[in-house]
């Protein structure tokens, strides 16, 4: 239930253009009504408005994460699965997996090759020989970080039926020893086969992990989220939490139908459309799109690149088919699919290769059936031809980008890509000054989903990692790291008339922070807390 709210005696940062900076806001029936000073918004309000005196704090338009796997960040808690992101050590991971949660597999996530000090230094390789010496003849499943490859144990390969004749599923492989045994490391949609055999938590425990996860961020000043990957499942999970008044977040879903592989077909993809009403929802739940992959990651030397990588290879596209001119045909097909239909598309694309042929196919299916202001999206965009940038802006395509994953991606890329490429990642600067629109995301969870970390990374404030810091050219300012977190998601879910600033008319979702977010240097920035947060006029958080 929304109500009034009069909040007053601050710094209100409206992010539009027309009302600036003001120092009162007021809210009724889940809107703002009224911007201004003081007086002038004391005045609008009913008699017995509540009011709130700001004592000077800052009032941001609430955080919008454009890429956060919500129900699946939910689902990597501790009552669910071993957190593996601090292990240091193989000594630290078996620590960890000694504490595994009861149950007949354990499950854990996070894992990097990069942080794990042997495998970082060639001394070990992940396998599933070391993984039975811990966990025996329980089916153990380890999640890598980047989510695109698993760690299992010989018990979980005999559950799945992998063997040495096992043969790599379209747009994955089952790494092998030199003897052509699995080693234990599925990569990309060969995960399938050992994940699909996981037992999933309860319907109780899924609602209930995700509404405890909406109030987690709901404290970092979260009021609303994309999450990428809504399977059917997933989207009745979601509409039951809606009904039951548990929403704290507002999510906008892009459905995908095939998670954990990949691939999808362009026909699959045409039947799954045609039997799902892609107008549902409301500004609380809404469906927002469709998600799909082009490529994998750079890490696993899946990402399609131009240039090979240092050992060999140039990574390649997941969509169905067999071989390049397939499977770029295949791609074109799918996004073909979508426009028909005026469905909006965001492709999860990594590599600049695959960059290039998804902006081909976006602006081929432009050509063949237009349709002004699709809005379409990359996502991560990872690496981009330097050429590319020009072609997003003409065919107004958006791009996700993931800033944290300077953060915690870093060393794992070097070491893949090395300095120079790495120095290329995620060229927000560049994309803004071309007029593409750009927001941010943390992909949890992938990396942890703080959006401070976010904008002092593309701000230039040096991080846990050398890999972290921007070069000077590509930094951004405070203001244009936050509207990669505010105005920039909101336009593209085609929402900018209802939220993403705080104007008369729009949605009444609201941070109120203990320092100014943008003017906070440093470890100010990262240590900024919201004391207030509000979605459609309701607290949803709020701290002394």
């Amino acid at each position: 239930m929304t109500s009034d709210l009069l909040l007053r005696g601050g710094l209100v940062r409206t992010f539009d253009a027309e009302f600036g900076n003001a120092t009162a806001i007021l809210l009724s029936g889940g809107r703002v009504v009224a911007v201004g000073d003081d007086e002038t918004v004391s005045a609008a309000a009913a008699p017995g408005t509540p009011s709130v005196d700001l004592r000077g704090r800052a009032v941001l338009p609430g955080i919008n994460d454009a890429h956060l796997h919500l129900a699946w960040y939910a689902s990597s808690g501790p009552e669910f699965c071993v957190n593996l992101a601090a292990a240091a050590s193989l000594a630290e991971v078996r620590r960890a997996l000694g504490s595994a949660p009861p149950g007949e597999w354990i499950v854990g996530r996070g894992w990097r090759e990069t942080t794990i000090a042997e495998f970082a230094d060639g001394r070990a390789e992940p396998s599933r020989a070391w993984l039975d010496e811990v966990t025996g003849n329980r089916p153990t499943v380890l999640h890598h970080a980047s989510s695109h490859s698993i760690w299992v144990n010989s018990a979980a390969l005999e559950r799945a039926g992998i063997t040495a004749g096992t043969p790599d599923p379209a747009a994955g492989e089952i790494l092998r020893d030199t003897a052509g045994e699995p080693t234990g490391i599925l990569v990309e949609s060969a995960q399938e086969l050992v994940a699909g055999l996981l037992p999933q938590p309860s319907r109780d425990e899924r609602l209930d992990a995700t509404a405890r996860t909406m109030a987690r961020l709901n404290r970092l000043g979260v009021t609303s989220v994309t999450d990428p990957i809504v399977p059917p499942g997933l989207w009745q999970d979601y509409r039951d939490l809606r009904a039951a008044g548990r929403m704290t977040l507002r999510v906008t879903a892009l459905l995908h139908w095939n998670w954990p592989s990949p691939t999808t077909s362009a026909a699959d993809l045409a039947r799954a459309l045609d039997s799902t009403d892609l107008g549902a929802g409301d500004d609380l739940l809404r469906v927002g799109g469709i998600k799909l992959f082009a490529d994998g990651v750079p890490t696993h030397c899946t990402a399609w690149m131009h240039r090979p990588y240092p050992g060999g290879g140039h990574g390649g596209l997941v969509t169905a088919g067999t071989g390049d001119p397939e499977q770029v045909r295949e791609l074109h097909e799918l996004i073909a699919v979508a426009q028909r239909r005026r469905v909006r598309v965001q492709v999860h694309v990594t590599g600049d290769r695959a960059a290039d042929a998804v902006v081909d196919a976006i602006e081929a299916a432009e050509a063949a059936d237009p349709w002004p202001d699709a809005r379409h999206v990359l996502i991560h965009g990872t690496f981009l031809s330097p050429e590319v940038h020009e072609r997003l802006a003409r065919t107004g395509t958006g791009v996700i980008t993931s800033s944290l994953m300077r953060t915690f991606s870093g060393p794992s890329m070097v070491r893949i890509v090395g300095e120079d490429r790495w120095r290329e990642a995620f060229p927000a600067r560049t994309l803004l000054d071309h007029g593409v629109v750009v927001a941010d995301s943390s992909d949890a969870p992938v990396t942890e989903p703080d959006w401070r970390r976010g904008v002092a990374t593309f701000t230039g404030e040096p991080g846990p990692n050398p890999f972290s810091l921007l070069s000077p050219e590509q930094r951004l300012d405070r203001e244009e790291a936050l509207r990669l977190w505010t105005t920039g998601p909101a336009w593209l879910e085609h929402a900018e008339g209802r939220k993403g600033t705080l104007a008369p008319g729009r949605l009444a979702d609201l941070a109120v922070f203990d320092r100014d977010p943008l003017t906070a240097a440093g470890r100010d920035l990262l240590d900024a807390r919201s004391v207030l947060t509000v979605l459609g006029g309701r607290v949803v958080s709020e701290v002394d």
